[in-house]
């Protein structure tokens, strides 16, 4: 498990937090925490798997001339639905770094 007694960094997961737990989540103790940080890492998966079928549908279609789309287009599109799959990773990986964080915190009873 990760050691987060620095100060900076505990300052960075805090505002992780605030960005991902709402207010009234924030009130929670830190076992409800952890619950609404893994149920929205779940929903994460989700919206990772919809964006990658985009992917797929889209690149499908645009290989096999299904769609009038000009390659423009479609280029645009695969960088929008690209751009989207690495923001999802990304905050993925912050909210499993907060998780880790919240059960440190629980287990030295801050």
């Amino acid at each position: 498990m990760t050691d987060f007694s620095d100060e900076k960094e505990q300052q960075r997961l805090q505002s992780y937090l605030n960005i991902h737990l709402k207010n009234d989540k924030q009130t929670l103790p830190l076992k409800g925490q952890i619950e609404a940080l893994q149920k929205k890492d779940r929903n994460k998966w989700i919206m990772l798997a919809v964006n990658i079928a985009a992917l797929v549908v889209f690149g499908y279609s645009f290989y096999f001339d299904i769609t009038e789309l000009s390659q423009t287009f479609f280029l645009i599109i695969v960088a929008v639905f690209g751009i989207n799959v690495g923001l999802i990773y990304y905050q993925k990986k912050q909210l499993k770094e907060l998780v880790e964080y919240l059960r440190w915190k629980e287990q030295r009873g801050i």
